[in-house]
């Protein structure tokens, strides 16, 4: 079993960080109290967006086999935490990168080089250890990270998370041998609901992946998850896993 933390070394006040763009002040400050914020055993839904400093290099073999010589690298961009108690938005933030960053990933990410730019940001946008800080606070606090991919998250984040302390719908929605499933695909097939844009939004993500959670305990409570797991595999492999394809 995973080692619980036994002393806080992050203040609470952390999460009332001020922003690096004065004008902006986060809307989200009343679900920032010290005495509201989630603590041991609350779940907490967690989704991160993230830019590149570092573009993936390679060159070919003599037996014309790709080579990587430089390997791409990814830093935090953006952080969303909702307490799952009251599905209120606990951090919203946008966080600026300590190095140069080589491509916003806009496409996915939904982030453009003025929302990390103090001088034309209209986001609540903080430093990278202020990110840092606040998600350390909420595990040491005991959180349960509820999210999509949390491994590689934590992993790009440089956080150290108990395994105890993390749900991830991407094992959850999972057989073994088989491919894992996009959120995107979960939350049109599960949900019924409609994400087929492209770019990521965080908080929408973190919402999803949440409920998406709350679903897969309804239905094994039912007895009904492992149904539920065949027919999506069916149909994902009926439809190449491409969201919007009928299943005939």
């Amino acid at each position: 079993a995973d080692p619980p933390y036994t002393q806080f070394t992050v203040p609470p006040e952390i999460v009332r960080t001020q922003s690096l763009t004065n004008s902006v002040k986060s809307p989200h400050a009343p679900n920032q109290r010290p005495n509201v914020l989630p603590g041991e055993g609350d779940y907490v839904a967690f989704d991160a967006e993230f830019v590149s400093v570092q573009e993936e290099m390679s060159t070919l073999a003599n037996n014309g086999a790709k080579v990587t010589i430089q390997e791409p690298r990814h830093v935090i961009a953006r952080i969303s935490i909702i307490d799952c108690r009251s599905r209120s938005i606990v951090i919203d933030d946008h966080v600026v990168p300590r190095e140069p960053v080589v491509d916003y990933l806009t496409r996915f990410s939904g982030i453009i080089e003025k929302d990390l730019d103090p001088k034309s940001s209209t986001k609540h946008l903080i430093s990278t250890r202020a990110a840092y800080l606040k998600l350390r606070l909420l595990i040491e606090r005991g959180c349960i990270f509820v999210g999509h991919g949390l491994k590689q998250d934590f992993w790009t984040a440089n956080l150290a998370v108990p395994q105890s302390q993390i749900v991830d719908t991407v094992e959850i929605y999972h057989k073994p041998a088989q491919r894992f499933i996009s959120l995107r695909f979960l939350a049109n097939f599960v949900l019924k609901r409609d994400m087929q844009q492209d770019i990521h939004d965080s908080v929408e993500d973190a919402t999803a992946a949440f409920e998406l959670y709350r679903k897969s305990v309804e239905l094994k409570r039912q007895g009904k998850f492992s149904d539920l797991l065949d027919e999506l595999y069916a149909h994902g492999q009926k439809t190449d896993w491409k969201i919007g394809v009928e299943d005939d």
